[in-house]
């Protein structure tokens, strides 16, 4: 099999996985009900992912502004009293009975389609555009307002490694990059809450019984787990952690499959992450590059945070895991870059099969055939770019 339909094999196989551990920590609660609900947005999902691969990535030009706007207006309807569902302080989804909608989750997609055609139209050496970086920083700022810092950092990282790997001076990225920190870096600190999560997590034993609660008794399932792991739905006390489904279910999954079973989520988000960087860097066009990168750096930040939250080795950033944890919304974004990420791929195979001339006899039609006028023919007609 390819790279890109490994890709996809790993990030079903996660799926999977995160169902069973899903309905683990569910069970005792709900019954059934939400592993129906999560088999649900599993098949949304996979759709997702092969109606995705269809788009030929250049198309997302026409598509990235219209994706933008909808996800704006969504992000403000959101934040609507009577519109947007409010759920312990938080504005974040729409409530459509059985299911919900999450925009943020949509916002991070978005971002990076919309700054990926724009720096693939600017020409190598000039300045990040401006109107684009206002739009990600108006996206950044209602998506902070809901409140989701950690959705928000994810756009900021997505961001940043989609114009990493553009052509816009290094200058401009170094001072974009230090803006970008300081801002959530202030965005931590200036809000009480978050501030005293960073504090927890340099010390989260002394507040064991109030804000370090949760990172202790991730850290406490993780270790009762030792090598094996109790088993598939042995787990008790990793189901006693605060939103174990969503943003700790890693710790679950320590508890109830081990060092052993960690090792292998940890190995399948590290292959992804390598596998989408490669495609990055083989794109066949600047914004295949831009867009794969962005994705790329968007998945690898979001299953660093939430793993390393729920071993304690970073602060807690309300990150859920890619493709494992509970919700909706964020499969359908994941399986939707895994569909990009994949056409991209596939794209440039077949832009390196063309650029290669055949060893064929008079007469043999190849990229580089004579034109009528004896020119050769552009390598870049067969890209798309």
């Amino acid at each position: 099999m390819t790279a890109r339909t490994n890709l996809f094999v790993v990030a079903l196989a996660l799926t999977l996985l995160g169902t069973v551990m899903v309905y683990s920590a569910t069970a005792a609660q709900s019954g059934t009900y939400l592993l129906a609900v999560r088999s649900a947005h599993v098949v949304l999902g996979v759709g997702t992912f092969f109606a995705a691969r269809q788009v030929r990535y250049v198309l997302w030009r026409k598509l990235a502004l219209p994706v933008y706007i909808i996800v704006l207006s969504s992000l403000i309807l959101v934040l609507v009293p009577g519109i947007g569902d409010q759920i312990n302080g938080a504005r974040r989804w729409f409530d459509l009975g059985p299911l919900s909608v999450q925009p943020a989750e949509f916002a991070k997609l978005a971002i990076v389609l919309l700054l990926a055609c724009a720096v693939a139209r600017a020409r190598p050496g000039s300045g990040i555009p401006a109107a684009p970086m206002l739009a990600v920083g108006t996206v950044f700022l209602l998506v902070l307002a809901e409140p989701d810092f950690g959705t928000s950092v994810v756009i900021a990282a997505g961001a940043a490694g989609m114009l990493w790997a553009s052509e816009v001076r290094t200058r401009d990225l170094l001072v974009g990059g230090s803006v970008a920190v300081a801002a959530l870096v202030g965005a931590m600190f200036l809000e009480p809450y978050r501030r005293d999560r960073f504090l927890t997590f340099l010390d989260p034993w002394s507040v064991s019984d109030g804000p370090g609660y949760q990172i202790v008794q991730s850290m406490i399932a993780i270790r009762s787990g030792s090598y094996l792991g109790a088993g598939a739905g042995a787990g008790v006390g990793g189901t006693l952690i605060p939103e174990v489904h969503t943003d700790m279910i890693f710790a679950l999954i320590g508890e109830e499959l081990g060092l052993l079973g960690m090792i292998c989520v940890i190995g399948a988000f590290a292959f992804m992450s390598l596998t989408a960087f490669k495609i990055s860097l083989d794109a066949p066009t600047v914004m295949g590059r831009c867009l794969a990168a962005g994705l790329a750096t968007m998945l690898t930040v979001q299953a660093t945070f939430n793993i390393g939250a729920a071993m304690g080795v970073l602060p807690l950033a309300g990150m859920t895991l890619p493709f494992v944890s509970y919700g909706g919304s964020s499969i359908i974004v994941c399986f939707a870059a895994v569909g990009i990420l994949y056409r991209i791929s596939e794209d440039g195979e077949i832009a390196r099969e063309a650029t290669i001339p055949r060893k064929a006899g008079r007469g043999a039609e190849g990229p580089y055939r004579r034109r009528r006028d004896g020119g050769t023919r552009d390598p870049r007609a067969v890209r798309g770019g």
